[in-house]
């Protein structure tokens, strides 16, 4: 599902908004134009979240390109009117400011016509604490990368060409030996050798027990 977030009343795109799939836990966050993609099936919950703006659960009802808009939370500072009629702010035409993650933080104010009036919208937010927000997110996202590209080397389409199991005995060996993230972060990990050396173990467990679909069978002692 690919889709766009935006700021429901201003229409401005949303950066960093850390987006979920609740049925497979697949995770990614907006980029700075608020674009969006994320693996999706008919029928699964979305949620939307953002630390300056209402949490959002989406039920997808078919897989086209979707517009998200978000809800300022309450705790946000209303628009600032500059009276002055001397004041002069340039063109207000200028892009908006954005926070180095491409957040709004300063907007321009619009009439009930959409046309620019002279006064700022600006929200103001705990730049430390944001930042830890920031860093969670993107941590978050390279957690859900690195998952998915584990998930994708440890499937039955890679390691077709690496072992010669098949069915339920495949099934069991990506259960037990589809390594942790620390794991297959370490500077000795080498793809090749780690399931030539797992598949040997795998191995010596029983044939009866390596295809049984009961898990407690594979950890079942020798004698039993």
């Amino acid at each position: 599902m690919t889709g766009r977030v935006y700021e429901n009343k201003t229409r401005i795109p949303i950066a960093g908004v850390s987006i979920q799939n609740l049925n497979s836990h697949i995770f990614t966050i907006s980029d700075k134009n608020g674009l969006f993609s994320i693996r999706a099936h008919v029928g699964d919950l979305v949620t939307f979240s953002s630390f300056a703006y209402e949490t959002d659960t989406l039920f997808v009802k078919d897989l086209s390109t979707t517009e998200i808009l978000m809800d300022l939370k309450g705790t946000n500072l209303k628009g600032v009117t500059i009276r002055d009629q001397q004041t002069r702010l340039g063109s207000l035409t200028t892009p908006p400011t954005l926070s180095p993650f491409g957040g709004q933080t300063v907007v321009y104010s619009k009439d009930a016509d959409g046309n620019y009036k002279g006064g700022l919208a600006v929200n103001l937010f705990d730049s430390h604490s944001d930042a830890k927000k920031r860093a969670k997110a993107i941590q978050l996202g390279k957690d859900e990368e690195l998952k998915q590209k584990i998930n994708r080397e440890f499937s039955p389409e890679t390691l077709k060409d690496y072992v010669p199991l098949k069915g339920q005995e495949m099934t069991n060996f990506i259960i037990m030996y589809t390594p942790t993230m620390d794991s297959y972060n370490a500077p000795e990990f080498n793809f090749t050798s780690y399931v030539d050396s797992t598949y040997k173990e795998f191995m010596k467990i029983p044939k009866e027990r390596r295809g049984s679909k009961d898990l407690t069978d594979l950890h079942a002692k020798p004698s039993e």
